[in-house]
């Protein structure tokens, strides 16, 4: 049996077209597989859509946050 993944897809990619591209994948996953860049292209997904504004964490902080918040 197979396993069932929910989706959520920006409204600029074609409902249609996404499932398509998908369906095309997990048949072909059985072999080779497909690179990242080829479902960009099919799916017309820019490099400029998948930037993201990231700020910087200190880690050691953070740790030392999550140390106080869990128990020992």
């Amino acid at each position: 049996m197979g396993k069932t993944a929910a989706v959520s897809i920006p409204p600029w990619i074609d409902e249609e077209e996404f499932r398509r591209v998908v369906e095309e994948v997990v048949k072909r996953l059985g072999g080779g597989g497909v690179p990242v860049q080829e479902l960009r292209k099919r799916l017309g997904i820019r490099p400029e859509d998948l930037v993201e504004d990231l700020e910087a964490v200190d880690v050691e902080a953070l740790e030392a946050r999550e140390r106080e918040r869990l128990p020992p």
